[in-house]
This record gives C-alpha cells, structure tokens and sequence, in this order.
C-alpha cells in the first residue's frame, strides 16, 4: 500500500538514541561510465524532465565521482547496454503532465522504476538543513509499516542518523547491509542503535539511497529504497546516480513556481541557522545554548536579520515563515 505522508499529522516522536559502535557496510558510490553515459544520452529525448535530467546525470558524474573511485576492471562498477536500454524505457514512461502529483510520482516509482530498479519499500523527502537539524517539508512513501512511519519525525539532529549525515558530508549513493563491517574503501562506518534496531524490526533488508542537495538553498531531495537485491552492489550505487536526479525533479514538478514572501538568500549561514531555530519555537536563551553563543550574539544577530529583511520583531519574521 502506498501513502502519502504530511508531516504535520505525525504523532509525537520518540527522540533518537545516541550514536553506537555499531558498523555496518558502506558502499561508496563509483558513477557512471562516460561512454555509457553518452549512449543513454542519446536515446533520452523527449520530455523536459528527460533533457533536465540528461544534464543533471552528467554534472553529477563530473562532480561526485573522484580520481581513483572507479575500478575500470570490475565488471559490476557500470551498468550494461542492457542495463541502460531498460533505463531509457523507463524514462520513456515518465508522466507527461505539466504539474505533477504525488499519485504521479508513485506510479512510476511503483512500476516501471521497480522494473529496472527492484525494491520493496520507497521513502521519498525533501527537507532544509540548517544549524545542524534537518527539518521535512515534503514526504513520500510506497510499502512501509506504518508504525515504521509513525516513528519518524519531522526535525531531527543530523547527528542522530548517522547514515544520513554520513551523506550529507559525501553526497554519493550508498548501501546499507549487515553482512560486512567496513566499506568498500576499508574504512570503518557506524550507525545510530535506533536505526539499526529500525532495520531489524521491521525487516528493511539491505537500503540503498541517495538523492539531491542544493548547496544555495541548504535544501535538497533525499530517496530510500528498502529490500534492494544484496548482488552486485556497484550496479545499484550506479543506478542511483541516475535515478536520484530523475526523482529530484519530478519533485520539483509536484510543486508551483511561487515567489516566497521572505527571501532568505539575504542572510547569511549563520543567520539562516538562526532563522530556523527561531522557526521551530526556540527562545533566544535555547538558540544562544543550542549555538553555544551568549544571549546578547543572539540579539544581535536578529537585529542585523530584521534589517536585512525589512520587518523590526520576531513576530513578523515567523508570520513571514509561513
């Protein structure tokens, strides 16, 4: 069963536990083959969302790939022409509408991206980071126990789920099992207790993920895919590559170009970090402890955001955020 999921109507949360040393395996990312790339790149024509994300695929790899990552002896490392035959159908069955709805969504996601990209479970979101906590705007799910959802929240330490942070500071796709303890580098990786207990509760499997980030907004997309086949693990981390700018824009599709009343690109990182800790209901004591910065740096602060922002309290910036 597929749901959609707002965040505003989960429950109270549980807070995470702290991080455990407990490892599990990470499969770093290798990225597509160039040549591979270029002949997908030629068949994807069409709609919009396939010439966007024919670019995205490339900057992805010019980005995200390092010297040394990819073992051009390993057969696993690339997709096949068969592999990206079957990609490029399933990009030919995107939707076609304007304005998208998550009902859209799921229907890809649930059909012809199952077919290239078996999984069991799918978790979509779109959320902000900022003073060190994510905060979900957006969220999407396919197959998941409910209780599993009902434990999620909707702002959350990025140092709690260790994975997650582990892919905001790498930005490349990656693969959680059990079945080894380090990644394909040598290097050690844990995991918080939680979500490990998560994974064994409900009967995850193995996850691969990954998605978007846009470094100018502090925001991005960020897809979950439970019960992925545990063979070949470099053929899933490279069709990720692929599929996470795909799901990033049918996202953006799914909303209205509409111009914010506030515009945050003003302010500075630590004056966003502010706004949004001012956001989530904390005081200027709790902010000043948070940052760890005195009551009077948080005053000030605020007062070179209002002039920034054209308002003079925090009333109005709240009224603003909304």
């Amino acid at each position: 069963m597929s749901r959609v999921n707002s965040p505003a109507s989960k429950r109270t949360r549980r807070n995470p536990d702290a991080v455990t040393s407990i490892p599990l395996s990470l499969h770093l990312s290798a990225g597509p083959n160039p040549g591979e790339l270029r002949r997908a790149d030629a068949a994807r024509e069409g709609s919009e969302i396939e010439r966007g994300v024919k670019q995205g695929g490339r900057l992805l790899q010019h980005d995200i790939v390092g010297p040394g990552q990819i073992d051009e002896a390993d057969p696993a490392s690339d997709l096949s022409e068969a592999d990206f035959q079957a990609w490029t159908r399933t990009l030919r069955e995107l939707p076609q509408r304007g304005r998208l709805t998550e009902a859209d969504v799921l229907a890809w996601v649930e059909g012809p991206l199952r077919h290239f990209f078996p999984f069991e479970k799918f978790i979509g979101l779109y959320g902000t980071l900022s003073g060190g906590r994510v905060r979900i705007l957006w969220f999407l799910s396919s197959g998941h126990d409910p209780e599993f959802l009902a434990g999620l929240e909707d702002s959350f330490d990025l140092k709690m789920r260790g994975c997650f942070e582990w892919w905001v500071s790498n930005r490349k796709p990656f693969i959680v099992d059990m079945t080894g303890p380090v990644d394909e580098a040598g290097v050690r990786r844990f995991i918080t207790r939680r979500s490990l207990e998560e994974i064994e509760r409900f009967s995850l499997g193995a996850i691969a993920a990954h998605g978007i980030i846009d470094p100018f907004m502090l925001a991005g997309t960020y897809f979950s895919f439970s019960g992925v086949p545990g063979a070949q693990p470099r053929r899933t981390l490279t069709a990720l590559e692929l599929i996470a700018p795909v799901l990033h824009m049918l996202y953006l599709h799914t909303k209205q170009a509409t111009k914010s009343a506030v515009d945050l690109t003003l302010l500075t990182d630590r004056q966003r970090a502010l706004v949004d800790l001012a956001r989530n209901g904390l005081s200027d004591k709790e902010i000043a402890s948070q940052l760890a910065i005195s009551d009077h740096t948080v005053g000030n602060h605020f007062r070179a955001i209002y002039a920034k922002l054209g308002i003079g309290k925090r009333s109005q910036l709240i009224a603003l955020l909304k």
